[in-house]
């Protein structure tokens, strides 16, 4: 770790979570780069002089902003900024960031593979050969995606990803819901635009979530609405865990109601070990890892990072996401 000073006209930039060597590589060309996570590490310190941050999931809430006078600019590693309190940023003067894109293909093909791992039900395959009952086979029914009907909940650049592999590769229909992306969006994603979440979830056979967790949408897929999808249907959460009611998951699942269900995130992260979704044979559960391959975290990284270089240098980021506080940001 770099010695945490301003003596010269270096910046200091702050790292919250790791991230890739090439992101890293560009903080160090232009400033002084404190890894907060480090073993050794004076965080305290750090977060007190750092000018500029990067951050991927750590919980940046407005107590801890306030404790930061110089900072000028939140960098995130990705898209999702629900663990950062954007409102305190903005009244300090700091702008906030995300790396949009860098990460939809990723998160795409891991939504598709949950699909298959659930419906091709991997799960029981692998426990059968692995525990030396092949010839058990017999009894097992698994499913298939082509040709069914896949319900997209949020229309935005992952979820087109995934409406392009599952209609060229599987020849599925497409339904979208969104009710901030309009018509010709759904024609882009070539799906059908559907008004209404029920409406939706009534006629899919496998449902994806690929919506930010906000207010909102906290609790959007809740008992009421699992209620709603069809029997033996699929459904499949990449986005955040708030989202769907997990209780209300787990129970539809125990009762036969849904064919299964495919989660790389949870309500509480890591998931208690009490967590019924943990013990359901239907389930297949990854740890928060849908956007993290190699490529992605390069990118995610290096955009991150080069932001905000660009933004102490004060040049806008072309995804601010408080454009208000950049007019008054903190010089």
């Amino acid at each position: 770790m770099s010695e945490i000073s301003h003596g010269g006209a270096r910046p200091v930039l702050a790292i919250v979570d790791p991230i890739h060597p090439e992101g890293v590589a560009i903080l160090r060309a232009a400033g002084e780069v404190v890894e907060l996570f480090a073993p050794g590490a004076d965080a305290e310190r750090g977060w007190a002089m750092a000018d500029g941050l990067v951050i991927r999931t750590s919980p940046l809430p407005a107590a801890r902003i306030a404790a930061c006078p110089r900072l000028k600019v939140i960098g995130k590693h990705g898209v999702g900024v629900d663990n950062i309190d954007i409102a305190a940023a903005t009244r300090h003067g700091i702008a906030v960031f995300n790396t949009p894109g860098a990460n939809a293909l990723a998160v795409a093909e891991c939504a598709v593979a949950l699909m298959l791992a659930v419906v091709k039900r991997l799960r029981a395959c692998h426990d059968l050969v692995a525990g030396g009952r092949f010839a058990e086979r017999g009894p097992l029914r698994v499913g298939d995606l082509s040709g069914k009907t896949l319900g997209l909940v949020g229309g935005g650049r992952i979820a087109g990803e995934v409406a392009r592999i599952c209609r060229h590769g599987f020849g599925m229909t497409v339904l979208v819901y969104d009710p901030y992306s309009g018509e010709a969006r759904a024609a882009a994603m070539g799906a059908e635009k559907v008004h209404g979440l029920d409406a939706l979830l009534a006629r899919a056979d496998i449902v994806s979530i690929h919506t930010p967790l906000t207010a909102e949408t906290r609790g959007l897929i809740g008992r009421g609405r699992l209620a709603h999808m069809k029997p033996g249907a699929v459904l499949v959460n990449t986005a955040r865990g708030g989202i769907v009611d997990e209780a209300a998951l787990a129970d539809a699942l125990a009762a036969g109601k849904l064919g299964g269900a495919g989660l790389d995130v949870f309500e509480d992260e890591p998931p208690a070990r009490g967590n019924p979704l943990l013990a359901l044979p239907s389930v297949v559960l990854s740890p928060h890892m849908a956007g993290i391959t190699e490529d992605s975290a390069r990118r995610m990284a290096v955009g991150a990072a080069q932001g905000v270089v660009d933004a102490l240098a004060g040049r806008k980021p072309e995804a601010i996401l408080n454009p208000e506080a950049w007019d008054g940001r903190r010089r």
